[in-house]
């Protein structure tokens, strides 16, 4: 009975591990410095590191917080979303 466990927790473990390096695979994430300048940061245009340029709807929380941390060091991770 025992070696039949063992199997089937092994089994469990190798599974638990291949589920989660398959959804490593559906995400971006991006770091970098929040460097816009007041007018563009009041249109809602956010260039983060030198990759990547941010765009939010102006009034918005997330407008306000990008406009709060400006100058600082964020990261940014994008993924599917899953119902």
């Amino acid at each position: 009975m025992r070696p039949f466990f063992l199997a089937w927790l092994t089994l469990a473990l190798l599974l638990l591990g291949l589920g989660q390096f398959t959804g490593a695979g559906d995400q971006l994430a991006i770091a970098g410095f929040v460097t816009a300048t007041e007018q563009e940061a009041s249109e809602g245009y956010f260039p983060i590191g030198d990759d990547a340029m941010m765009v939010v709807k102006q009034g918005t929380g997330l407008q306000r917080w990008l406009k709060a941390h400006s100058g600082q060091k964020i990261r940014i991770t994008l993924e599917p979303d899953v119902d």
